[in-house]
């Protein structure tokens, strides 16, 4: 097809750029050009374009290119992997036969199908791996309801609260970003087969008979819009981009939970890593390898969102630049989500440690602010300048929260307010117990252990219904290229 141009391609451009986009086009969507192929020949047949004996030839010439044509058989000399697959068929049946497979279609409809299906075998990958994810985090979250640790703000000690309430709130963000791939992906799954170039064709192309062969959703309403839209990557990059911080965010907290001056944390040897000159190191490296992950797949948003920027809304080599890093993104997706799995896999809290830090690093102080102002008809204003006061003289006499007794409260609150507050020693140590003071709260997504058992439920229902989508997705797919091999077979 290279009738119109007077000279060869130069050999720098075949080696450098043709070559390389052809093999990996070759090691990620062979099978699925190939499909493409067979799909758009029944079409045709169909539509009375090429007959039955035609469409077999066609059928059986691309599964021949199927089974033997070899990577190292490519070349940049034709372009793309298109050119390299008609030019091996044509060679087996003959131009007059094989030439026909192209009417009324673009290699442009064609590569914007390629891409689109990338895309959706790329999403079940991140998919399965996220649910699993959130699975292991369920788990521990039910096994770990009693497990207390401080909760923190502005990386200082705030309230008591336990592993489980950690762990379903990650599990909670996981879910958030569950439902932006599968927003990202309805965008995605959708078939821009037949639009041809961009203007649509003469020959009366059965747009959504490709559509169900290929197990795309619906057909693209515009011609243009099916060969100039690119933006469904970035929003699955996107979606990529905001659950990989999400988890860098909470393999940051483990990080810190597993620091010497923290030391609740205890990281398998599975997952770490020795020094090469300090003998006592045990390098929590999964963390930094899970919350490092997110600058590439970051790099692969960009890269895709500057390729689209300023381009002309029609077909140009730039937009399918879109793509060139997208399997790197889908890699280090992975590999971010798999290394996280591990982390929390191989985590052990110290929980001795843990409550011991809860009890001690004045977390507990908000919950007696709030007992005062149940019980010693205070506003919560005075009952925190009391409290505030007596950790501020606790901290500034090097004393301990055992400090706080019912006599201390007393004194504060006669000096700030003029009221007499009594209170047994034995009633402030209770309420300044971490336990008491999760099991106090009383509002709904609390550490409070009934709230958490309630939010368990809920995650595993959510995390069902997710596995669900996502076997029904790729069941949908499998049954439409099964609907095709029948049609083959029925030839």
């Amino acid at each position: 097809m290279r009738e119109r141009l007077d000279a060869n391609l130069s050999a720098t451009f075949q080696e450098k750029i043709l070559l390389p986009e052809t093999l990996r086009d070759y090691d990620l969507n062979f099978e699925e050009m190939i499909l493409l192929n067979k799909a758009y020949a029944l079409m045709l047949k169909k539509i009375g374009v090429i007959t039955t004996e035609e469409c077999k030839d066609i059928i059986n010439a691309q599964q021949y290119v199927y089974e033997t044509l070899k990577r190292e058989d490519l070349s940049g000399n034709c372009e793309d992997l298109y050119f390299n697959i008609e030019q091996a068929m044509i060679a087996r049946i003959g131009i007059e036969t094989g030439g026909k497979l192209h009417t009324g279609r673009s290699r442009n409809d064609l590569y914007s199908c390629l891409t689109r299906m990338e895309v959706r075998r790329a999403t079940w990958k991140i998919v399965g791996c996220l649910t699993e994810l959130q699975n292991i985090l369920v788990k521990e979250a039910q096994d770990n309801t009693e497990t207390v640790i401080t909760g923190y703000t502005h990386n200082q000690p705030g309230q008591p609260i336990t592993l489980a309430h950690y762990y379903t709130a990650a599990c909670y963000a996981l879910t958030r970003d569950f439902d932006r791939i599968v927003s990202a992906y309805k965008n995605t799954n959708r078939s821009p087969y037949g639009a041809a170039a961009f203007a649509g064709a003469t020959f009366p192309i059965d747009r959504n008979y490709l559509c169900r062969l290929c197990g795309f959703d619906s057909s693209i309403e515009n011609s243009i819009d099916s060969i100039a839209s690119k933006d469904f990557i970035v929003e699955m990059e996107m979606a990529f981009t905001i659950m990989m911080t999400n988890i860098s965010r909470f393999a940051t907290d483990m990080y810190f939970w597993a620091s010497d001056e923290c030391g609740i944390l205890d990281l398998g040897g599975e997952v770490a890593i020795c020094s090469s000159i300090m003998p006592q190191k045990k390098n929590p490296v999964c963390f930094e390898y899970a919350r490092s992950k997110v600058a590439h797949v970051t790099g692969g948003m960009i890269s895709a969102l500057m390729a689209l920027k300023n381009v002309p809304f029609t077909n140009n080599t730039d937009i399918f630049e879109t793509s060139v890093m997208f399997d790197d993104t889908v890699e280090q997706t992975l590999q971010g989500l798999e290394i996280f799995i591990e982390c929390i896999k191989y985590s052990k809290i110290n929980k001795n440690r843990a409550l011991d830090m809860a009890k001690n690093n004045y977390s507990t102080v908000t919950g007696l602010a709030d007992y005062l102002v149940k019980n010693a008809e205070l506003s919560f204003e005075e009952a925190h300048a009391i409290v505030g006061k007596i950790i501020g003289e606790i901290i500034d006499n090097n004393d301990t929260i055992k400090n706080i007794t019912g006599e201390v409260i007393k004194v504060t609150a006669k000096e700030l307010t003029g009221k007499d507050i009594v209170f047994a020693d034995e009633e402030i140590n209770g309420v300044l117990d971490p336990w008491n003071n999760i099991q106090s709260k009383k509002t709904f997504g609390s550490p409070n252990k009934e709230h958490v058992n309630i939010m368990i439920d809920n995650l595993k229902e959510k995390i069902v219904v997710e596995k669900k989508w996502l076997e029904k997705e790729k069941r949908k797919v499998r049954e439409a290229y099964e609907k095709l091999n029948a049609e083959i077979d029925n030839l």
